[in-house]
């Protein structure tokens, strides 16, 4: 761009074009470089975010005050509810896997949970539990009503509107879902259970009637399974005895047959040595069988939460623990030998220094398989790990529990196997004692080897039987009930506060993205900012003058001034001193001086659709135009909607019609109007087709002809946005002056305006804003109508002047 470019912005060689490019409007805004507008995008404006927002205010008021209120209302509407709570103490109790105790108790207690103690954990999931809620339930609909006579609010069908009493198993899922279950401490064994009613009686009667089941429920359980070990304890101990009796049986029957009353002590000892094997071979067999029922039982509780999750833990005994465990079962059987043969070393091991080795031993290796079975059970593989991490915490812990009993289970599986191996390695070297012996004698002696093995395996069944049966009448209960739970006096919620505060929080969201939406949406020209990040100069902004009418002419349209009826909104000759008459001359000068080299004789006002004022703009500019002693001309060739003529209260004909169809001379349809050196030149008649004139060589030669007898020459030419009768003109004009109506006009509309024009090569000199509310105007710097900053900051912005402001008191 040349010197002169720069220092006239509105510097125009005579077309469309810059350069010898299209001039777009984007170079400069006012005499001012337009910013960058990606610069601009990424720069955060706070004072236009204020501006929204005090322009949006009563919207953002409303929409937070209603959604309050919508809250409020909602809060005082639900009903008080209340809270009870109680406390119950479980003393926590792990199991703890031993291989000292490898016989049947131990196994009852591992398979049939007699004896053993309980996971906190365990029992919060117990307090959950729908068999629980379900005993809860039946007491509930037992009791029927609460003390105060009126029924339970939770056996409602819907309270308060229906007070059909609802089934079991539809309380049982309200009871279960009010629940609330947590551990108190984590240093502690105390647990608290609440309970939330809207009835205060009903919070204090569920919470103490669960605890009370609850005790009722876990001292059931444990004697549920005292009973499931005494059934598998007396049908051992008839099948022991019944062995026992047939044993004895035999014995007498061949002793009397063959008088044979003793053996030799050698083979005696060889009888108690395999009878004690034999016994300990059952009591290994029948502890086998009581694991194996309760593996398959836990697989299948592990197969039942996820399927095949049984099979990750079926290989997690190691070859190293089962050589481990083969070894000790070696020594501990020698260890048994050694104490039959001689019982008293049972008080006084350390009188045989073989004893004393073996039992030094036999400690080592039970710790060093205490240590790999703490490592196995610890050990966690990724898929188990993965699964754990995407369940429930309470499936998580079930699975943890049932992982570690079916671990110690399997290991203890392991040792019995290892013990079995060994026995049976024993009684077969045993055995081969009796193979150099008498025929009778070998007969005695194995009959009473069983008779002395079913004896000890009775005693020892016959004693575990009556162990269990006193476990079973001393069971009262998991848990020790601490503080019952009492009627509230004060309700505990609902937080109405909470409820306003969200209603408040939410409306103010609500607001804001409602300003966003409509501001994102708004394509409306709504101020000046708007046209300037359009990047097109704008050239004076005409407020609004429905106020002033309203005021001075009592809202009349129009008014008689030299006995013509002239338009109230010609400002610029009715109220020469008015605001809005110096915002015209504002546009005369912006225009006049946007470049001082070029006369700006045929002036075309357009605009992008109709009713935004380009009649108003062309009247008033001619006024100020003449004020400075300039012949001004004003055509109307908006043939379709002419208006000139209603505005300066002259006839419509003669006019341009005439001129074209009637053969009228010029000095006829030209009239003077009221206005000191302003003429028109009205549409005349309507004409049939409106764009053949316009087009037509008689319009070009009637340009030529005012063009020298007026100093300016203004034409009001149709909407060039929706009708393009006034092409040929616009084209031949030395500028053009497009008007939008503030909060009517498009920013679409205007592009597209621009852009025909742009195609035809117009001059166009800028934009004009008409009818603008400061009040309404998205521009955070209209602070009032037309303060005398933004008039000199108007007139600071005509191009080719440098005025200097002094301020004055």
């Amino acid at each position: 761009m040349n010197e002169e470019n720069l220092d006239n912005p509105y510097a125009s060689n005579g077309n469309a074009s810059k350069n010898g490019r299209p001039y777009n409007g984007a170079e400069h805004y006012s005499g001012e470089n337009i910013p960058n507008s990606t610069q601009e995008k990424e720069e955060i404006d706070l004072k236009h975010l204020i501006a929204t927002a005090i322009r949006y205010k009563w919207w953002v008021i409303s929409i937070t005050f209603v959604c309050t209120a919508v809250a409020f209302f909602y809060a005082r509407s639900l009903d008080p509810v209340y809270t009870s709570s109680g406390t119950i103490v479980i003393e926590e109790q792990r199991n703890t896997y031993t291989y000292r105790n490898s016989d049947i108790s131990s196994i009852v207690s591992n398979s049939f949970g007699v004896g053993s103690g309980s996971r906190l954990v365990n029992e919060i999931q117990v307090f959950k539990s729908r068999r629980l809620a379900g005993e809860i339930a039946r007491k509930v609909l037992e009791e029927e009503t609460m003390v105060t006579g009126e029924q339970f609010p939770i056996t409602w069908y819907s309270y308060p509107e229906d007070s059909t009493m609802v089934g079991r198993e539809v309380l049982t899922r309200r009871i279960q879902n009010r629940m609330q279950v947590q551990r108190v401490d984590m240093d502690t064994d105390i647990i608290r259970v609440s309970y939330n009613s809207i009835s205060p009686h009903e919070a204090e009667y569920l919470v103490n009637t669960t605890l009370d089941t609850y005790t009722e429920v876990s001292a059931n359980q444990r004697r549920m399974a005292a009973n499931s070990a005494l059934d598998f304890l007396e049908e051992e101990q008839q099948e022991a005895k019944q062995q026992l009796e047939n044993s004895e049986e035999n014995l007498r029957e061949y002793m009397s047959r063959t008088n044979l009353i003793e053996v030799d002590g050698q083979t005696n000892a060889v009888i108690n040595r395999i009878a004690e094997l034999e016994s300990q071979l059952q009591q290994v067999q029948v502890e086998r069988v009581s694991i194996n029922s309760s593996i398959d039982a836990y697989e299948n509780q592990l197969d039942q939460i996820r399927p095949g999750l049984a099979e990750q833990f079926a290989d997690n005994v190691s070859s190293t623990m089962e050589r481990r465990q083969f070894r000790l079962a070696e020594l501990e059987t020698e260890r048994d030998l050694i104490l039959q043969r001689n019982p008293a070393l049972r008080n006084n091991p350390e009188q045989e220094p073989q004893l004393v080795q073996l039992n030094e031993e036999i400690k080592a290796l039970k710790n060093d398989i205490n240590q790999l079975a703490a490592e196995l059970i610890g050990d966690e593989s990724d898929v188990f790990i993965g699964f754990l991490n995407s369940e429930d915490g309470g499936i998580t812990n079930r699975i943890i529990d049932l992982r570690q009993q079916l671990i110690e289970l399997r290991i203890q599986e392991s040792q019995l196997n290892a013990k079995e191996n060994v026995l049976n390695e024993r009684l077969e070297e045993e055995n081969e004692f009796f193979d150099n012996l008498p025929e009778n004698m070998i007969d005695l002696a194995r009959l009473r080897r069983d008779n002395q093995v079913n004896e000890r395996l009775y005693t020892t069944i016959s004693e575990n039987f009556t162990q269990t049966q006193l476990w079973k009448q001393t069971q009262f209960g998991a848990g020790r009930p601490l503080d019952y739970g009492i009627v509230p006096d004060a309700p505990s919620g609902p937080n109405r506060t909470r409820y306003i505060m969200i209603g408040f929080l939410l409306g103010g969201m609500l607001s804001v993205g409602f300003v966003f939406v409509r501001e994102n949406l708004n394509h409306r020209i709504d101020g000046t900012e708007k046209i300037r990040k359009m990047g097109y100069p704008l050239l004076a902004v005409i407020p609004d003058i429905k106020e002033h009418v309203s005021e001075r002419f009592s809202k009349k349209q129009f008014i008689t001034l030299e006995n013509r009826k002239i338009s109230t909104s010609w400002t610029a000759i009715i109220d020469t001193i008015n605001p809005i008459a110096e915002s015209y001359r504002r546009l005369h000068n912006n225009i006049i001086y946007s470049d001082p080299d070029q006369t700006f004789n045929t002036i075309v006002i357009t605009s992008s659709k109709k009713g935004e004022g380009k009649t108003t703009i062309a009247i008033n500019l001619a006024v100020t135009l003449a004020e400075s002693g300039k012949k001004v001309l004003v055509i109307d060739c908006d043939l379709r909607r002419p208006n000139v003529h209603k505005f300066t209260g002259e006839d419509r004909e003669p006019g341009v019609g005439e001129l074209f169809y009637d053969d009228e001379k010029l000095e006829n349809a030209i009239r003077a109007t009221v206005a000191p050196g302003v003429d028109v030149l009205t549409a005349g008649r309507k004409i049939p087709n409106p764009s053949a004139v316009m087009q037509s060589k008689k319009m070009k030669k009637l340009l030529e002809t005012v063009h020298g007898m007026y100093d300016h020459v203004i034409i009001d030419t149709p909407p060039f946005g929706v009708i393009t009768d006034a092409a040929p003109v616009l084209k031949q004009a030395d500028t053009v002056v497009l008007i939008s109506k503030f909060n009517i006009t498009q920013t679409n509309e205007l592009n597209h305006t621009i852009e025909n024009l742009e195609r035809i090569r117009a001059n166009i000199a800028g934009t004009v804003i008409t009818a603008f509310d400061h009040k309404e105007s998205a521009d955070y710097y209209y602070s009032g109508k037309y303060s005398l900053l933004q008039q000199l900051q108007s007139l600071r912005r005509i191009p080719g002047k440098e005025l200097d402001f002094v301020s004055c008191s």
